[in-house]
């Protein structure tokens, strides 16, 4: 797994190490890849250093375009919704699991949809907070999510915020709303106008530092 590490850990002026920063996984979308999706949430990894060192994983399917990567496999036209069978999302569950326990984790688009399914499988591998932006129900694995939206959890999902665009012609709006609805009263969600994409106006940016931070 290819891992791009922001913030790193904090020295003192006397050369001793500083406190301690808590780990926040970032999972990039399908056909992204760990370096661009640093580059898109540098801001917020600035805004967050003090207390935070973010790692930015790379999927271990590669995707046709240059430098892509994913989660899983799907096949030409097919969306994780509506798939029969996601080839590799096991492989990247354990993967997250197997490098954790993360205080935080960021996903984006495939990225957001493997973070949901890893916390409903493992309540102890995110320990603080979630961000999931423009998920969508992966409806072939959606027993783990079920899980939690029935309250068969042992215990409460960590708080999670949920990005949701009210244009997104990739992941359908009211699926990203199942997924937050999933997450029972420990979830919040932010709307925006836009498509399928990570708002970093300022507005949003506030939101998110402040959801961190709260941790």
């Amino acid at each position: 797994m290819g891992v791009v590490v922001v913030a790193s850990a904090s020295v003192n002026a006397d050369g001793t190490g500083g406190p301690t920063k808590r780990r926040m996984l970032a999972l990039h979308g399908k056909g992204g890849n760990a370096r661009a999706f640093a580059r898109q949430l540098a801001p917020l990894c600035d805004a967050t250093s003090e207390h935070w060192e973010w790692h930015f994983a790379d999927g271990g399917t590669i995707e046709p375009n240059p430098g892509g990567r994913g989660w899983w496999a799907l096949r030409p036209g097919e969306r994780t919704f509506n798939a029969s069978e996601l080839p590799g999302v096991e492989d990247s569950i354990a993967m997250v699991r197997e490098t954790g326990p993360w205080a935080g984790i960021f996903g984006f688009s495939q990225g957001a949809m493997l973070a949901a399914l890893v916390m409903a499988e493992d309540q102890s591998c995110v320990t603080e907070c979630a961000i999931i932006a423009g998920a969508a129900w992966p409806t072939c694995v959606a027993h783990k999510l079920e899980r939690m939206e029935n309250g068969q959890m042992d215990v409460t999902p960590t708080r999670s915020l949920h990005i949701i665009g009210a244009s997104d012609a990739i992941n359908p709006p009211e699926q990203a709303l199942r997924v937050a609805r999933a997450f029972g009263l420990s979830a919040s969600v932010l709307n925006h106008d836009g498509g399928h994409i990570v708002p970093m106006d300022e507005k949003s940016m506030e939101q998110y530092v402040q959801f961190i931070n709260a941790s």
